[in-house]
C-alpha cells in the first residue's frame, strides 16, 4: 500500500491543518455572518418601525384635528342657519362663538407635526386665509340678512369645504403611501430572510463538501484499504493527509498494517516451524514433500527419500536429568543434522525426539548412505550443561515413487519402517510392505474381526497344565482361535496385532474372559477336574482403567473363585507405562486373581522391577525348554530361572514340553508345573472334557461342584 508525502498547503501554514480548528473557524465565520445579517435586519426593522410609527401617529393626529375642524364648521353652519330662521343678538353671538371654536380647531390642526413641511404649505396657507376671513364674512352675511330668507347662501362655506377636502385627500394619499412603504419593507424583510436561509444552506453544502472531502472520503478509502488488506491486496494508494485527523488515521492504519503483517509472519513461522529447534515442523515438511513430488512429476524422472529418525535412550535422559538438558540435546542434534545435509534438503522436527530428513533427487543407495551418515552423527557425545550424553537412533526410510505417491503415504510408510528399525535394532530400515500393519488387507481384517466378536466366529481352545510334584492335572490355558468364514483359520499372531492397533483388543479380552469363566463354571457343575484357567493379557489391557472392574464383574457373574483365574502378561507389556500397568496389576491382585509373567527370559528382564510386581507365577519361554536336553546353556537358563523364582517365592511353569526327557529334567530341576504337546495339544472345549475324563493325569483328581451356584449356560464349543 502506497502513501504520498504530506503537502505544504496554505491551511497548514495558517495553522488550520486540524479538522477541529477548521470546523471551529467555519463555525465562527458562519456565526459572524448570521449575527451580522441579523443585526442589519434588526436595525432596518427598527428604523422603519420608528419612522413609520411617528408618521402614522402625526397623521392620525392631523386626521383627528381635521375631523374636529369639520365638526366645528358644521356647528358654525348650523348656528348661522338658526340665526337666519330667527335673528337675534343671542344667536348672532352663538355664531361668533362657533366661529371662535372652529378657529381653535384650525390652529390645533395647523399645529400637527405631520403638516409641517413645504409639501402642505399651500393647503395650509389657503385654509388659513379662509379661516381668518370667516368671522368678517359671516358678519357681513348676518348684517345683510333680510327677513324672508330662511337659509344662508350656499357659497358661504364652499371654499372651506374644498380646502378640507384637499386636506383629507392629502391624508388619504399619505396613508396609501404608508401602506405601500410598509409593504415594500415587509418584502425587503422577507427577501432578507430568504437570502439568509439560502446563505445558511450554501454554508451547509460547503460544510458537507468539506466534510466529505476531508473526513468521509479518507475514512472510506481507509475502510476500502482494510477490506483489500483482508483479501491480500496492498496496492491501494492512501489519501493525502489533508487534515491532522486524516493524517493520524492514515498513520494509525499504516502502523496497524505493519503490526498485523509482523504478527502474521510470526504466526506463519510459528505454525510452520518447531519452537525449540527452529526447524520446519510436520506441516511445512508435508508441504515441501508435496512440492518436491510435483517437481519430479514435471521432470518425469528422479526420486526422493523421506527419512524419519527416532532417538533411543532420549527418554531416560529427559526423565533423569530434566527437560532443559533434553532440550539442549535436541537443539545440538538439529544443528548437526542441518550441517550434514545439502542446502536443497529439509530437516524437520516432528515432535518429541522424532526428526525427519527430506532428500531430493536421490536414489536408494544415496539415501541409505545419507542415513548411515546421520546415524554416525550420534556416535559423538552431546555436551550439555557440562555433561557428555550419548543417544542412538532408529531410522525408517521410504522412497518416491517406489513406496508411495503422496506426502501422507510417504510419511506413514517411513514411520512404519522406523518402527521396524526400532524393533529389530538394526539402525536403518527400508520400508517393506510385508511389515506394514496398515495395508488394505489389514484394514479388512480389522473389520472382519469386529464382526467376528459378535457373530460366533471366535472360539477358545484349552491347553492343559500338570503339577510336576504330584503328576496331576492343575489347570488350563485359554487360547483364542478365529475361524474366518472365507479365509479359514487365522493365527492369533496375525489378528492379535490388528486388534491392538485398532483398539479392538479391549472388547476381545473381555470376550475371552467371559467365555473362559463360563467354561470354568460349567465344568465345575459337572464335577470335572478344574484347577485354574489362565488368560493372556495384552500390553494395551494393562492401560485399561476398567479392567479390574470388569474382571470382578465377570467373576461374580459366573460364581468363580478369584484364585482360579490366572492372568498372564509379558515383560515387555509393562514397559509402555510402568506406573499405570503396576496400578492395574495391584487392583487385580486385590481382587485375588493370580498374576503370571509369560515368556519369561525373552523380554527386558529386570529383577529390581520384578520384585515390585504382585506376581504369583513365572512361565519359562518354550524357546529355552524345547532344547534344554541338547543345549546345556538352555538347561542352565531354565535352572537359574527356577531357582530365582523360588527364591522370590514364585511358582514356575515351563512351556513347550514336547518329550518325556524334558518332563523328567524339569522334575529334577524342581519346576512346579508344565504344559506342552507332550502333555496335550490345545483342545476344544468338548475335547478337553473328554481328556479330563480319560487322561492319566486326571486319575484320582476329583472336585465336587458347589451346591449354591446355579448351572450356567454353556458357551458354544468347536
Amino acid at each position: 500500500m502506497k502513501r504520498t508525502e504530506k503537502p505544504k498547503t496554505p491551511l497548514r501554514l495558517t495553522g488550520l491543518s486540524s479538522l477541529r480548528s477548521r470546523y471551529l473557524a467555519a463555525m465562527i465565520v458562519l456565526t459572524a455572518l448570521l449575527a451580522g445579517c441579523a443585526l442589519l435586519l434588526q436595525h432596518y426593522i427598527t428604523t422603519v418601525r420608528g419612522e413609520r410609527a411617528t408618521s402614522i401617529e402625526t397623521r392620525q393626529q392631523a386626521s383627528q384635528h381635521s375631523r374636529l375642524l369639520r365638526e366645528a364648521l358644521l356647528d358654525v353652519e348650523r348656528a348661522l342657519t338658526s340665526y337666519y330662521w330667527a335673528p337675534s343678538t343671542e344667536r348672532r353671538r352663538t355664531v361668533f362663538q362657533a366661529v371662535d371654536r372652529a378657529q381653535q380647531r384650525q390652529q390645533q390642526l395647523f399645529a400637527s407635526p405631520w403638516l409641517h413641511g413645504s409639501r402642505h404649505s399651500a393647503e395650509l396657507a389657503a385654509l388659513g386665509t379662509e379661516m381668518q376671513g370667516l368671522h368678517s364674512r359671516l358678519d357681513r352675511l348676518m348684517e345683510a340678512h333680510r327677513p324672508g330668507a330662511p337659509n344662508p347662501p350656499g357659497t358661504a362655506f364652499d371654499t372651506l369645504w374644498q380646502q378640507l377636502q384637499k386636506m383629507d385627500q392629502t391624508l388619504e394619499s399619505s396613508a396609501t403611501a404608508e401602506v405601500s412603504y410598509l409593504l415594500r419593507a415587509s418584502n425587503n424583510v422577507i427577501g432578507s430572510v430568504w437570502l439568509l436561509a439560502l446563505g445558511t444552506l450554501a454554508m451547509m453544502l460547503i460544510g458537507f463538501f468539506l466534510f466529505q472531502r476531508y473526513v468521509l472520503g479518507p475514512i472510506s478509502l481507509v475502510a476500502r484499504a482494510l477490506r483489500d488488506e483482508a483479501h491480500g491486496k496492498r496496492d491501494l494508494v492512501l489519501p493525502l493527509p489533508a487534515t491532522t485527523e486524516t493524517q493520524h488515521l492514515v498513520e494509525a492504519f499504516t502502523e496497524m498494517r505493519r503490526q498485523v503483517a509482523d504478527r502474521q509472519q510470526a504466526l506463519e513461522h510459528q505454525a510452520m516451524h518447531d519452537a525449540l529447534t527452529g526447524l520446519p515442523n510436520r506441516v511445512l515438511l508435508q508441504d515441501r514433500v508435496q512440492q518436491a513430488i510435483h517437481h519430479l512429476r514435471r521432470l518425469g524422472h528422479g526420486g526422493l527419500a523421506l527419512l524419519i529418525m527416532d532417538l533411543d535412550g532420549f527418554k531416560e535422559i529427559n526423565d533423569t536429568l530434566g527437560h532443559p538438558i533434553g532440550d539442549g540435546l535436541l537443539q545440538q542434534l538439529a544443528d548437526r543434522l542441518q550441517r550434514e545435509v545439502r542446502d536443497s534438503d529439509t530437516v524437520a522436527r516432528l515432535g518429541g525426539d522424532e526428526f525427519a530428513v527430506l532428500l531430493e533427487h536421490v536414489d536408494q543407495a544415496e539415501a541409505q548412505h545419507m542415513a548411515g551418515r546421520i546415524l554416525h552423527l550420534l556416535d559423538n557425545p552431546f555436551e550439555v550443561a557440562g555433561q557428555s550424553l550419548y543417544v542412538s537412533g532408529s531410522i525408517g526410510m521410504a522412497l518416491y515413487p517406489q513406496h508411495a505417491h503422496t506426502p501422507q503415504e510417504l510419511s506413514r510408510r517411513a514411520d512404519v519402517a522406523m518402527y521396524v528399525a526400532k524393533r529389530e535394532k538394526n539402525g536403518v530400515a527400508l520400508y517393506d510392505p510385508a511389515q506394514d500393519h496398515y495395508t488394505l488387507q489389514r484394514l479388512a481384517q480389522a473389520s472382519d474381526l469386529r464382526s467376528a466378536i459378535g457373530n460366533d466366529h471366535l472360539f477358545l481352545h484349552f491347553q492343559p497344565q500338570i503339577d510336576l510334584h504330584t503328576g496331576r492335572f492343575s489347570g488350563v490355558e485359554a487360547l483364542l482361535r478365529w475361524q474366518h468364514p472365507q479365509l479359514g483359520y487365522i493365527s492369533p499372531d496375525d489378528f492379535i496385532p490388528v486388534a491392538e492397533q485398532t483398539g479392538l483388543i479391549r472388547h476381545l479380552t473381555y470376550w475371552v474372559l467371559d467365555q473362559s469363566l463360563a467354561h470354568v463354571a460349567a465344568w465345575r457343575h459337572r464335577g470335572l477336574p478344574l484347577g485354574s484357567i489362565a488368560v493372556n493379557l495384552s500390553a494395551y489391557n494393562l492401560q485399561d482403567a476398567d479392567l479390574s472392574l470388569e474382571v470382578a464383574r465377570l467373576l461374580k457373574k459366573w460364581g468363580v473363585q478369584p484364585w482360579r483365574l490366572a492372568l498372564e502378561i509379558t515383560e515387555s507389556s509393562m514397559m509402555a507405562n510402568p506406573a499405570r500397568a503396576l496400578a492395574t496389576l495391584e487392583k487385580l491382585n486385590d481382587i485375588g486373581v493370580q498374576i503370571a509373567i509369560d515368556d519369561f527370559g525373552t523380554g527386558f528382564s529386570s529383577l529390581s522391577y520384578l520384585k515390585q510386581l504382585p506376581v504369583d507365577k513365572l512361565k519359562i519361554d518354550k524357546s529355552f525348554v524345547m532344547q534344554m536336553n541338547e543345549d546345556d546353556n538352555d538347561a542352565m537358563i531354565v535352572r537359574s530361572t527356577i531357582d530365582l523364582a523360588h527364591n522370590l517365592g514364585l511358582e514356575v511353569v515351563a512351556e513347550g514340553v514336547e518329550s518325556e526327557e524334558a518332563l523328567a529334567l524339569l522334575r529334577i530341576l524342581d519346576c512346579d508345573a508344565a504344559q506342552g504337546y507332550h502333555i496335550s495339544r490345545p483342545l476344544s472345549a468338548a475335547a478337553l472334557e473328554d481328556w479330563l475324563e480319560s487322561s492319566e493325569y486326571c486319575k484320582g483328581y476329583e472336585e465336587a461342584p458347589e451346591q449354591d451356584a446355579p448351572e450356567p449356560d454353556l458357551p458354544t464349543t468347536h
